[in-house]
């Protein structure tokens, strides 16, 4: 992926996560979506709080992912840092936010979605660079 790729999906990532985590609460999105979980057999022990958690890992996948690809010279640690530190500010402004609801588990939910992507980076680099030495 080109930079200027990255960099133009970075921007569009983040209006949706503003918009997802500024905005109208989710929950009852999530209430609904366990609800539909449950309906089939042998996920009846889908919680709201589980289909939560599993957003805030899949919203920030493409957080880490991205960034490497719009920062290239950055350290993966700190790109994943920079997520973790997003996180946290999301976290104090949703603090202040009615309706809303700040807790550290979003923030260690979200690091680890951020993690995922950064190691999904690696793996994508680390193959294509394999890739052009095979092709060499």
């Amino acid at each position: 992926m080109s930079r200027r790729v990255a960099v133009v999906g970075l921007v569009a990532y983040l209006v949706v996560l503003a918009s997802v985590t500024l905005g109208a609460s989710p929950g009852a999105l999530f209430t609904r979506a366990a609800a539909e979980a449950r309906m089939v057999q042998g996920l009846d022990w889908i919680s709201t709080g589980d289909v939560e958690r599993a957003a805030n890992v899949l919203l920030f996948v493409p957080f880490g992912l991205l960034l490497c690809y719009a920062l290239p010279r950055l350290s993966r640690i700190l790109v994943w840092l920079l997520c973790v530190a997003a996180s946290v500010a999301v976290e104090a402004a949703q603090f202040l936010l009615p309706g809303r609801d700040a807790t550290p588990v979003d923030v260690v939910t979200n690091g680890t979605g951020a993690a995922i992507g950064v190691l999904l980076h690696a793996g994508l680099t680390w193959g294509s660079r394999r890739q052009r030495v095979r092709q060499q």
